[in-house]
């Protein structure tokens, strides 16, 4: 079945007309991959010698945040009618978070049944709180939110032990980050600023997540402690220039020492001295789009190193827009879907303020006191 479906996708890349597979394929394709899973049960146990962690235990902090984004898409649009996005300046573009909300929800459906067959126990949507009041800030949240789950991926898959979960989670992986590119340019950013993504570890995750989390079942809650929340008040950040970042409790950092101010990008990261609330980004070794900054002991941001945060900062100019006439698409039933003939979403007319990306990202340091009480 894998072999005649990469056939498939070969042929549709070669021919004029494209090739669809059939739905009830599809699924019998993903049932075969579950099924294969779950001869793999032993293996959802073993530990990673990197980590510590097993293979299910990587596979269900995945299932946490992505139960954390069906919620997220599907409470916006349950709050948010099509007119919400179009009056904002969005017109077109609530089909296309549709597709956005039913990714997540089938992410969730996948792991879900991926953990099952493997005879792991998965973990269960809790409940949550999104600070979002409109179309705009909400908008900005999805682009944050989008960006960390890409870099939890990125981060989590040298830990992976098993090449069957490594597949699972690479083809989850490569679509959140198709989610977060478009995300960006919606909100007037490049929808691929910078040649590498940022890998982050569970710890920073849950350090940027935890904040979202009002209350959970019992074992579905992070099991992972975070660090220490920060909050950035410069609206809007540049490279060279300076950032205000602090801990919001700023007892729960020693004022003994020297502080760094670590922003992880790319690949790579850059560090300045963190004096007085403040600290100078550095024009080396960072890149434009989703930075993360924490306070660190020294010229590092591994978890061991870093004392608070991350913080989530967007770099990078913001202000993209295209025109470009596309043709209208037509789904399997006959009916046009996605973009009209002839028409973009425009989105891109009323790009996400600084403003709105640091109360965004503000917010989520605002609720970090409620993670005393999930972790």
């Amino acid at each position: 079945m894998v072999r005649s479906s990469l056939a498939l996708v070969a042929l549709a890349a070669c021919a004029v007309q494209a090739v669809s597979i059939p739905r009830d394929e599809i699924n019998l394709m993903k049932r075969n991959y579950i099924d294969s899973l779950s001869k793999r049960s032993k293996l959802a146990k073993r530990q990673s010698v990197t980590s510590g962690v097993g293979d299910a235990d990587i596979l269900n902090f995945a299932l946490t945040l992505e139960h954390l984004e069906a919620a997220f898409y599907g409470q916006a649009l349950q709050n948010f009618t099509a007119d919400d996005f179009s009056k904002a300046g969005f017109t077109g573009v609530y089909p296309l978070l549709q597709q956005v909300s039913a990714d997540e929800s089938q992410h969730v459906s996948f792991l879900t049944s991926a953990l099952s067959a493997a005879g792991a126990t998965p973990v269960e949507a809790c409940e949550y709180t999104f600070p979002y009041t409109d179309v705009a800030s909400f908008l900005a949240v999805s682009q944050i939110l989008e960006g960390v789950g890409t870099s939890a991926y990125l981060g989590a898959a040298g830990a992976i032990n098993t090449s069957a979960y490594v597949t699972a989670a690479g083809s989850i992986l490569t679509v959140e980050a198709r989610h977060a590119a478009f995300i960006s340019y919606l909100n007037g950013y490049s929808p691929f600023p910078a040649p590498e993504d940022t890998p982050q570890s569970a710890a920073s995750v849950v350090t940027l997540a935890s904040p979202f989390f009002k209350s959970c079942p019992t074992g579905s809650a992070p099991a992972i402690a975070g660090k220490p929340a920060l909050t950035v008040t410069t609206t809007m950040p540049k490279v060279g220039s300076s950032l205000s970042i602090a801990p919001m409790n700023a007892s729960a950092v020693s004022s003994s020492g020297t502080l760094y101010c670590g922003f992880a990008s790319g690949l790579g990261a850059g560090f300045s001295k963190w004096s007085n609330g403040t600290c100078m980004i550095p024009t080396s070794n960072v890149t434009d789009g989703q930075t993360y900054v924490t306070l660190t002991t020294g010229p590092s941001v591994s978890d061991d190193s870093v004392v608070a945060g991350p913080a989530v900062i967007i770099l990078g100019a913001n202000n993209y827009t295209i025109s470009a006439k596309m043709g209208s698409t037509t789904n399997s039933s006959g009916s046009a879907s996605g973009v009209s003939s002839g028409s973009m979403p425009s989105g891109t007319s009323a790009p996400a303020s600084g403003a709105n990306m640091l109360q965004a990202s503000g917010a989520l340091a605002a609720l970090a006191g409620a993670v005393a009480l999930l972790l």
